[in-house]
Formats: structure tokens, C-alpha cells, sequence
């Protein structure tokens, strides 16, 4: 079988139009089972019809017709590194599908945690402070204005760069990744992302038990001396709680929010916390 002659590689245009294509329409296909999975196909159907026609063409966009899921911010370098990959499998054949397809997987579930500790969890609520604060009690426009602006330039500035980043490790994947390896790439980041959620679970999980006990005259919160023996020792607990549930029991997160919000109301109306 011979293989198709491809030689011109993607134009800065045609990778801004694929990149503004990714951000418009982040999540054009989500639902409950692929969730932004059936967005793939549409995000790169420019470049498979530059590169592929016919069969090829469909297979190619079926391939990516799987479920995923990431933060979109810090997912553009998923993007990124993917449509270097399928740039360079389509000019150099040498590279599979499969493997795109596995390092996709790979990354969305790090990148995932990462993006959501930082973005959904850091960024968004600091600017939203700031912005009540400018805003005030005189309800001014000016503080959604800035928080729009704000937000957008800090978004898209990040994602661009990651993109940008990203498609050239894709494009040197095959060196690259034979190098280091995919595991440990993916471990590494892993590893940095239970980090940054374990951080920011410490400072923003709180649990105020209003359980108390007299040590001699002297009353004493028992929160208080679990976290002289551990820091932050409840919220650990719950957290790993929650982890065993959604892990070991497989118990979905739609249904661990309905179990949190009934047990945090009875046990606020018990005197717990």
C-alpha cells in the first residue's frame, strides 16, 4: 500500500482559525455520556479536510469521537500537543492514531485537576472579590466590566501561550516522548496537580465541629485539639471520604452532592457544626 505524499504543514492562520475555533466552541457538544468529547471532531474538521478525504477523512474524525473531559484553559495545550501530533502523521506517517488518542487520554485527567485548582478555584474567586470590592455598595458597572476584561485577557493570553506550547512538543512527540516517557510525563503532572488540590482543600475546606469536652474547668473544642495533633486533620478525612466513595464505590458526583448538602443540613441542625 503507498502512502499518501503530504508536505505542507499547517500556516500560522490556519492555526489561529483551528485555536479560536477550540475556544468558541469549547463545549458545542457536551452531554451526559461523551461529555466534551463530541466536540473533537468539530474542533479539527479543518484540518482533516486540508489533509484527508473520503474514508480517511471519516475515520480520522471518528477516532477522536470519544468521551473526554478537562479544564478547557490549561486543555489547550492538550489541543496543542494533539494537533502537532496529527500534523506530523499526516505529513510524516510516523506516528499512529492510537497513539494520539492514548496521550489524549492521558493528559485530560491531570490537566484537569490542575486547571480546575488554579482557574475554577483560584483565579475566578480572587477576581471576583476584587471586583465587589470595586463595585461596592453603590453597585457599579464598572466592577463586572473589569472582571470581564480582566478574566478574558488572563484566559485566552494563558491558553494561547499553552496552545502555541503544545503543538510544538506535539510536533516533536515522537522524540520527545520517546525519551522521557509518556508515564512519567503524566505522572509528573499527576503528582503536581494532587498537590495543588491538596493545598487548596487545606485552606478552603472547613469544618467548624462545635463538638467540646472539659479538660479540668476548661473548655475544649475538639477540633481544636485534632488539629494541634494534625492540621487540618477533619478536612483530610472527609476529602479521603469523598475520594473512597467516588473511587472505590463509584459513587457519581451528581449523587455525593446531594448526600453532602442532606448530611451538612442534619448535621447543622443537630449542633455538630
Amino acid at each position: 500500500m503507498t502512502k499518501t505524499i503530504r508536505t505542507t504543514p499547517l500556516t500560522e492562520k490556519e492555526k489561529n482559525k483551528l485555536f479560536t475555533r477550540y475556544m468558541l466552541f469549547g463545549a458545542v457538544g457536551v452531554d451526559p455520556v461523551y461529555l466534551q468529547g463530541k466536540s473533537w471532531p468539530w474542533w479539527l474538521m479543518p484540518f482533516y479536510r486540508k489533509y484527508y478525504k473520503g474514508k480517511e477523512l471519516s475515520e480520522n474524525l471518528l477516532r477522536h469521537f470519544t468521551w473526554y473531559n478537562t479544564e478547557p484553559i490549561l486543555g489547550s495545550i492538550i489541543f496543542g500537543i494533539v494537533l502537532g501530533m496529527e500534523e506530523r502523521k499526516a505529513i510524516h506517517q510516523d506516528i499512529s492514531g492510537e497513539t494520539i488518542t492514548a496521550i489524549k487520554s492521558s493528559l485530560m485527567g491531570p490537566v484537569a485537576g490542575i486547571g480546575d485548582s488554579l482557574i475554577q478555584g483560584t483565579l475566578i474567586p480572587i477576581l471576583i472579590t476584587l471586583v465587589i470590592a470595586v463595585s461596592g455598595k453603590s453597585g457599579s458597572i464598572l466592577g463586572p466590566v473589569l472582571y470581564i476584561i480582566i478574566l478574558l485577557s488572563i484566559i485566552l493570553t494563558l491558553a494561547y501561550g499553552l496552545f502555541k506550547q503544545g503543538f510544538k512538543l506535539g510536533k516533536d512527540a515522537i522524540d520527545y516522548f520517546g525519551k522521557v516517557g509518556i508515564n512519567k510525563i503524566t505522572n509528573s503532572i499527576a503528582v503536581f496537580g494532587l498537590i495543588i488540590v491538596g493545598t487548596l482543600a487545606s485552606s478552603m475546606v472547613k469544618i467548624p465541629l462545635k463538638i467540646s469536652y472539659y479538660n479540668g474547668n476548661k473548655k475544649v473544642l475538639l477540633s481544636d485539639t485534632l488539629n494541634g495533633i494534625f492540621p487540618n486533620i477533619i478536612a483530610l478525612l472527609v476529602i479521603l471520604l469523598f475520594y473512597w466513595l467516588l473511587k472505590k464505590k463509584n459513587l457519581k458526583m451528581q449523587s455525593l452532592f446531594y448526600i453532602v448538602m442532606v448530611v451538612t443540613i442534619v448535621i447543622s441542625l443537630v449542633g455538630i457544626i
